[in-house]
């Protein structure tokens, strides 16, 4: 199944989407298909089905935005401290680490 094309890949290919259970790669499969529930509550335009609007692109695998740098979508809060205080709680919301969560295609 291909990984619809997200602004940043300058047509270069992801990680192929490892095995349910194994660790993560950068893919993006899961929420290029699906947001989770992070990015839909915190961003006002985030629509309720398809993928996520924080899914981002860099050195060659897809990261989540909210947990790289939450304060660029969510501009109001402080950046001083709001990186470093909030990647950490929506890493661990997320499960960030425990490995792939998207059903095998």
């Amino acid at each position: 199944m291909a990984i619809p094309l997200l602004d940043g890949t300058a047509g270069t290919r992801s990680p192929v989407k490892p095995a349910h259970g194994s660790p993560r790669n950068g893919c993006g499969y899961c929420c290029s298909t699906q947001a989770c529930l992070v990015a839909p509550d915190w961003l006002p335009d985030h629509p309720k089905e398809g993928g996520c609007l924080a899914l981002e692109y860099a050195a060659g695998r897809f990261v989540c935005g909210m947990i790289r740098r939450p304060s660029h979508y969510m501009p109001d809060l402080p950046n001083d401290w709001a990186d470093g205080v909030l990647s950490d709680m929506i890493a661990t919301a997320l499960g960030a680490g425990r490995g792939c969560d998207a059903d095998d295609l």
